[in-house]
């Protein structure tokens, strides 16, 4: 259980990044307020990598599989969180987070045991299942 205490920091980060992207577009488009955002985590990240990557020594293989899967990667990222910004423009924080918290949840699962052939308990469908329910209650 190493990753529990990282995970629940994860969301609540995750959470203020929900209010920041709210706060940002009452007065910059989904758009702008997307570029800043992209610019400040390439800074962050770009500290991170030059402080803390093995790669820097040892150079990145370009031909590797990781950096296929690394850029569809932040190829997804940049369309779902436009998608949050267009959506929190027009809805209650409370509602788009209620949506999209959840449902990463149930679709990150759903990918695992259909694409990673991880395994899927009972146990993880009744899960599933109640999330979904979840998600229709709290925004109905």
């Amino acid at each position: 259980m190493n990753f529990a205490v990282p995970t629940i920091l994860s969301a609540f980060v995750f959470a203020l990044t929900f209010y920041f992207r709210k706060q940002s577009i009452k007065y910059l488009s989904p758009t702008a307020a997307l570029f800043v955002e992209v610019v400040i985590q390439l800074l962050v990240v770009g500290i991170f990598f030059m402080l803390f990557a093995p790669e820097v020594k040892r150079g990145i293989d370009m031909r590797s599989k990781g950096v296929l899967y690394a850029g569809v990667a932040g190829m997804s990222i940049a369309v779902g969180v436009l998608l949050n910004y267009v959506a929190l423009r027009s809805g209650f924080l409370s509602k788009v987070v209620a949506i999209t918290s959840p449902s990463q949840i149930i679709f990150g699962a759903m990918l695992g045991a259909l694409l990673l052939q991880e395994g899927f308990s009972l146990k993880q469908i009744i899960g599933t299942v109640l999330g979904i329910v979840s998600v229709l209650l709290l925004v109905s």
